[in-house]
């Protein structure tokens, strides 16, 4: 097995932020600290909806909060539980949702585009036979980026959809 390449998980992490950036989209928490009676009611005790940064500067908040109700409510089962979400469109934020799979898209093509340029920048200066159009390597990876694009169009119009359907719900 190899060592993972912190270069690349870094790169990947600001090129997300990046986008996310790009596309507008204000992430927000939304923490409930709450129990759940015999009948499988839900009983909220308490409620934040803050920016996600102020989160997580101010996570002992959450954690005193949550230790206060546990203590003032010793016989019950207090949780927390986290909802990340984007404040514009009103959209799930948590991984594996529309919008981050679509953010996630996005930045994979700006670092995939970015390869192809230093490759391209590489080949012509160190390579006096290389041929742009007759590359096998630069083919298939432009094949994969071309689907990759094709995937986040998909994606794009899957969370327009979701946006309209959330305002015309609301």
């Amino acid at each position: 097995m190899t060592q993972e390449n912190m270069g690349g998980w870094m790169e990947y992490a600001r090129e997300y932020a990046k986008i996310q950036r790009e596309m507008g989209i204000e992430r927000w928490v939304c923490i409930t600290i709450e129990y759940r009676t015999k009948e499988r009611e839900r009983v909220i005790l308490f409620r934040y909806d803050l920016p996600r940064d102020i989160y997580e500067r101010r996570q002992w908040v959450v954690r005193w909060r949550h230790a206060r109700l546990l203590c003032r409510y010793p016989r019950e089962n207090v949780q927390t539980f986290f909802s990340y979400y984007d404040r514009r469109t009103g959209l799930d934020m948590n991984f594996g949702s529309a919008l981050s799979k679509l953010s996630a898209a996005k930045a994979q093509i700006t670092i995939a585009r970015r390869k192809e340029q230093e490759y391209l920048e590489y080949q012509r200066q160190n390579n006096m036979f290389f041929n742009e159009a007759e590359d096998e390597t630069l083919a298939k990876f432009r094949w994969k980026l071309q689907s990759k694009i094709e995937k986040y169009a998909e994606l794009e119009r899957e969370v327009m959809l979701s946006v309209q359907n959330a305002r015309s719900q609301s």
